[in-house]
């Protein structure tokens, strides 16, 4: 019985160990100087389950509220990055990009490239626009934030 018991666990821990999808939204930033007034950039949306009765669900965001001109973000040697170009000529799609921890924004934008791609002039500016391939803990446009244990 035992045996039985502890090979049961094992085939649900194998089932319950999962990488984390993180999916960053409104990563792009506003370029007006004008004001000092501070938008939240960079969120990300948990979702949350309260257990009780009503079943309730709710999303909680976490988000920055200062610009990242104030830190210094270093160029990432580390991770892959990719032209959009590049990802359209291995045939990769917004779904993968999505499914890659891509920040919801450049999910967008590559999806547009690919929509517009033999319409219009626009796609040729977009086609040298960066998607980071981070590796995990590391996520965010540039691969700039990590969640350590």
């Amino acid at each position: 019985m035992s045996f039985v018991k502890n090979f049961l666990y094992f085939i649900l821990l194998h089932l319950v160990i999962a990488s984390p999808q993180i999916n960053l939204y409104l990563t792009d930033e506003v370029n007006d100087n004008k004001t000092d007034i501070v938008f939240q950039h960079n969120c990300l949306y948990v979702p949350t389950f309260t257990g009780n009765e009503n079943n309730i669900h709710r999303i909680i965001s976490y988000c920055l509220t200062e610009w990242s001109s104030k830190w210094n973000i270093e160029e990432n040697s580390v991770d892959q990055k990719f032209t959009f170009n590049q990802l359209y000529k291995q045939n990769i799609t917004s779904q993968q990009l999505y499914l890659w921890s891509a920040p919801m924004d450049v999910v967008e934008r590559y999806q547009f490239y690919l929509n517009h791609l033999s319409i219009s002039n626009q796609s040729s500016f977009m086609a040298t626009q960066l998607f980071y391939n981070c590796t995990l803990p590391r996520f965010g446009p540039l691969c700039q934030y990590s969640l350590d244990t």
